[in-house]
């Protein structure tokens, strides 16, 4: 089965900045990660 592996992307360091400050005005990691499509776990 070739061609089934996920690509990994990268996010630039502005991009996880602006996230990490959403998610700490709202007080909801996982809600923030949802709106830009990321997964949770990058935000904690």
């Amino acid at each position: 089965m070739e061609g089934i592996f996920m690509q990994r992307r990268r996010f630039t360091i502005e991009f996880k900045q602006q996230l990490i400050q959403e998610a700490s005005e709202i007080g909801n990691a996982s809600q923030v990660a949802r709106r830009h499509g990321v997964d949770p776990k990058m935000l904690y």
